[in-house]
């Protein structure tokens, strides 16, 4: 782990983190120096949303943070306070996640044609073999700590089932999963956050291609998670075409022990 000075210079701001719980950040960074960062933090303010594209994690994140109170954390490499975060990083301690956003920065040269004329699992292999996101979660498991000290916490999380499992409880983590036919590129872009992925693979050579690679992706993800969640033996809920979010929010409350 690469942390060093780019994890206390943000963390130890006076602006963002409260003085008592410096000594909890500093804990955290000797153990994630020492340990990884599996295992080293578990937390009963953090509830933790996973799974699939598709599941009504966003919009399960957001209910739960109005109805609630809790603080809606951002597991975005895009958004803005990882974008705070890194603008503070020295490259040499964060080497791989300057690395993944040169790689991005470039991608108007990249050979779409070739990527996409790969084999799906060859693809997913290649994403999930970047070590950035490691550097990532490093980010995501200090932020977690600081917001929770006084404030209950929902996350969208992304992150490796197998970190999950170790930096929580069960009883504060739910897996929302998508019925695999659901789970398709044109569906995806039918969210306004995400249209911009969706004209992206409109404007490749042969879209329909393109599309019909993504999602078989998505479905080889898709399925997985269900995997996982099995594995786990998490709780879960599957979005189906009869789903609501007046149904979801109530299992999501009764599984967060949230109900009166």
């Amino acid at each position: 782990m690469h942390i060093a000075n780019n994890i206390l210079k943000h963390s130890l701001r006076p602006e963002r983190i409260p003085t008592h719980s410096i000594q909890h950040i500093e804990t955290l960074h000797s153990a994630l120096a020492r340990d990884n960062v599996k295992g080293c933090v578990r937390t009963r303010n953090v509830y933790f949303l996973t799974g699939t594209m598709l599941a009504g994690k966003t919009t399960m994140c957001k209910v739960l943070s109005e109805k609630h109170g809790f603080i809606w954390f951002d597991y975005n490499h895009n958004g803005e306070p990882f974008k705070k975060w890194l603008s503070l990083c020295e490259e040499k301690y964060q080497p791989l996640q300057f690395a993944r956003d040169k790689r991005y920065s470039k991608q108007g040269n990249y050979d779409w044609d070739a990527h996409f004329n790969r084999p799906a699992v060859e693809i997913i292999a290649e994403q999930e073999g970047r070590d950035s996101d490691d550097e990532f979660l490093e980010f995501v498991m200090i932020e977690l700590v600081k917001l929770s000290q006084n404030n209950k916490v929902i996350i969208d999380f992304s992150g490796p089932t197998d970190v999950l499992v170790q930096i929580a409880d069960n009883d504060r983590i739910a897996y929302l999963l998508t019925a695999p036919h659901l789970a398709t590129t044109e569906n995806y872009g039918s969210r306004d956050d995400h249209k911009d992925f969706y004209n992206w693979i409109l404007s490749l050579n042969e879209p329909e291609k393109k599309m019909a690679k993504q999602d078989e992706i998505f479905k080889i993800y898709a399925e997985r998670n269900f995997v996982e969640a099995r594995k786990c033996n998490l709780f879960t809920i599957i979005r189906t075409e009869e789903s609501t979010i007046e149904n979801t929010l109530k299992l999501l409350e009764q599984h967060f022990g949230l109900t009166n």
